[in-house]
Parts: C-alpha cells; sequence; structure tokens
C-alpha cells in the first residue's frame, strides 16, 4: 500500500480544498441538486464530463512527465490547463491549491529535494501552478504509478464534491459514503479510458457546469468561494 499516495489524497491535506464546492451551490440554488440521488447524479455527471476529460487528463500527464524528469513538459502542461479552465473562480481556486500543495510539498523530506530540482528545471508560471499538475507530479515523486496516481486524484476530487453537498444541501455522512461507494466503478471505468490522452487534448465537455460556476460568484449568499 502506497502511504505517501493516500496522504497528499487524503481530504484533510492543508490546501484549502474544503473551501471549495466546485459550483455545487450554484446547482443547489437551482434545485437541481437537493437530496442524496440529485447529489450523486451531479457528481457522476461532473466526473465524467468534466473533471476527468480535463483535469484527469493533466494528472496522468504531469505525472508521467515526472517520471520522465521532465520540468518543462509539467511547465508547458500548466500552462495549457491555465487557459482550458474557463470559470475565473475555478481557475483561481485551481492555482491556490496547487501552490500550497507545493508549499506542502517542499516541507517533506520524501519529495522536496526532487520537487525542487524538477520546478527549477522549468520556466515559473506566470500565475502559479494548478492542483492537477501538483498532483500529477507529487504523486510521481511518492512512487505513483500514473493510473494509481490518476484514480487517488479523481476518487480524492469525488470526495470532495460530495463533502460539500453533505454540508451544504444538507446530505448525512452515511448518504454520502453511499454515493461514495456507488461512483467508484464509474471511477475505475473512467481511469483507463482517459490515462494515455495526451495533454493537448484534454478538455471538458460541459458549457452549463461553467456557467453554474460562474453564477455561483454572484450568489445573494453562499458558504464557498467556488
Amino acid at each position: 500500500m502506497n502511504l505517501r499516495l493516500l496522504q497528499i489524497s487524503d481530504s484533510a491535506l492543508p490546501i484549502s480544498g474544503y473551501t471549495h464546492s466546485w459550483g455545487l451551490e450554484a446547482a443547489i440554488a437551482r434545485r437541481l441538486v437537493h437530496d442524496p440521488e440529485s447529489l450523486e447524479q451531479w457528481t457522476r455527471n461532473w466526473l465524467l464530463g468534466s473533471l476527468g476529460p480535463l483535469e484527469g487528463v493533466v494528472v496522468a500527464s504531469a505525472c508521467r512527465a515526472a517520471h520522465a524528469g521532465s520540468g518543462t513538459e509539467l511547465f508547458q502542461i500548466n500552462e495549457m490547463l491555465d487557459v482550458s479552465i474557463v470559470p475565473p473562480s475555478i481557475r483561481n481556486a485551481s492555482r491556490e491549491m496547487g501552490e500550497q500543495f507545493r508549499s506542502l510539498g517542499a516541507t517533506w523530506e520524501w519529495c522536496s529535494t526532487r520537487l525542487t530540482q524538477l520546478l527549477d528545471e522549468s520556466a515559473e508560471p506566470s500565475h502559479g501552478w494548478h492542483h492537477p499538475v501538483m498532483f500529477g507530479l507529487i504523486g510521481a515523486l511518492a512512487g505513483g504509478a500514473p493510473l494509481e496516481v490518476l484514480t487517488a486524484y479523481l476518487h480524492q476530487a469525488v470526495l470532495g464534491m460530495i463533502g460539500a453537498g453533505v454540508r451544504a444541501i444538507p446530505v448525512g455522512h452515511t448518504h454520502g459514503q453511499q454515493i461514495l461507494a456507488y461512483l467508484q466503478d464509474d471511477i475505475s471505468e473512467l481511469a483507463p479510458r482517459i490515462l494515455e490522452i495526451p495533454p493537448e487534448s484534454a478538455g471538458a465537455g460541459c458549457p452549463f457546469y461553467e456557467i453554474l460556476c460562474d453564477e455561483q460568484t454572484r450568489l445573494y449568499a453562499r458558504m464557498y468561494r467556488s
């Protein structure tokens, strides 16, 4: 069992993920999500239509680049993702979490030296490192293979969305765990399908989700920043 990969997948990781719902609050405001069943369907649609095709592809690509020792490729993947995330709130959240993840990784003896070397070999992104790129990079330094790291990323992201629903709808924790269990087959089937997609082909296919993410910034009252 890869304990380091388990650690970076922990929802308690102090990189501010708990402050974001990734557009879920806007869906709740529209009554698109209001109970365990609609939360499950929302999360599945987000996983298959947005998270996997964009961030998932980037995580796997970044993991391969890290294993190859290519800081230049990591920079290129990061720049591609920066222009691919359309809603400004989600783009800023990804940068914020990525930079905090980078700072946290620099404190861990098992990855700090190689992390610094790889990032020093690349150009410094003008707006910071994105979370999926950092996850792929640090997952590789944790000894994870691309499929393993990708699966861990999808799982932790789905758990984060469900956790936001548990707090915001609200949905009971038992229901939240049931939803996670129902979605595990989706994660297991999705990860191998997107594993080898090149980063230049990454892209979300759900414009309505992006509209909701932008709409959330204008809600009268909200719990989450994005």
